[in-house]
């Protein structure tokens, strides 16, 4: 009863803000923080997860890369999204994810791939939408993620499989005000 009430109150949470965000609501706590140091901290805490799921991590491109964000609310994206990409390559032999980072130009673009089945087109057209939801989620931490990105002034997107490339999650965030 506990576990079931937490979840629920998550989800409850989740919910909030999301309508906090649709509507405008939500507030930033912006400091100045580096991406690649909140990026690393949210890898090194699921890393013990991955590890006991035998799920490979791999990261790259990580150097310091300060700016003015809500260190808590991207905390929050990377978790989501690094946690949703260790669910997906659950039962597959070698799963392995790969974190990257680079600076191209004036943005800052971060890359999570598995090698997990990847999302269908059908499915991915809709996966920022509020209860799309995949066997094991909500349906409510990708919409989030959007949601404080934009408020960020930074994008997120899923990329698909193409040929060999596995399908990933793209985070795109400028390194100043548009």
């Amino acid at each position: 009863c506990v576990e079931e009430s937490e979840r629920v109150l998550r989800i409850l949470n989740t919910l909030m803000d999301v309508a906090e965000a649709e509507t405008g609501m939500m507030k930033l706590r912006r400091e100045p923080s580096d991406l690649a140091t909140l990026l690393r901290e949210v890898v090194e805490l699921y890393s013990v997860v991955a590890e006991d799921r035998k799920v490979r991590v791999t990261v790259e491109g990580l150097s310091r890369c300060d700016v003015s964000v809500d260190p808590n609310r991207l905390r929050q994206v990377f978790a989501n999204v690094v946690d949703n990409a260790i669910d997906a390559v659950r039962g597959r032999k070698n799963p392995h994810i790969a974190v990257r980072a680079a600076l191209i130009g004036a943005e800052l673009e971060i890359s999570v791939a598995d090698n997990g089945p990847g999302i269908s087109s059908h499915y991915s057209k809709n996966i920022f939408n509020p209860f799309v939801s995949h066997k094991f989620s909500s349906g409510l931490g990708l919409p989030i993620c959007r949601e404080i990105l934009q408020l960020h002034r930074g994008t997120i997107a899923y990329r698909p499989a193409i040929d060999s490339k596995p399908g990933y999650f793209e985070l795109v965030f400028p390194l100043q005000d548009k």
